[in-house]
């Protein structure tokens, strides 16, 4: 039985990190909560954002994006909103389509 020398050990260690940090940047894109469909629009968005989604399921009528902040709040924000728009436009912020399914 032979043994690994330094830089396999190296290798694999990095490969072992990058395939984790892969695995938890998919998990953080996509919607671990069931979103409900927005009935009502705000222009305002919160101050800090941890994640956000677009409302692009057939179930619900009205397009939107779905932002929840630190707290865990939820908050409808219509597309047309500057605020949002502008951040997304200069890449502080993603918002990938809800892909939560209907009950």
């Amino acid at each position: 039985m032979s043994t690994l020398s330094y830089s396999r050990w190296i290798f694999l260690l990095s490969l072992a990190a990058l395939m984790f940090i892969s695995l938890s940047e998919v998990e953080s894109f996509s919607p671990i909560i069931k979103l409900d469909c927005c009935q009502n629009l705000s222009n305002r968005t919160f101050p800090r954002i941890k994640q956000c989604y677009e409302q692009k399921r057939l179930d619900c009528n009205i397009h939107a994006f779905i932002i929840k902040n630190h707290k865990g709040r939820l908050r409808c924000i219509d597309p047309k909103s500057e605020e949002l728009r502008n951040k997304i436009k200069k890449g502080q912020l993603r918002c990938p389509p809800d892909i939560s399914s209907p009950e």
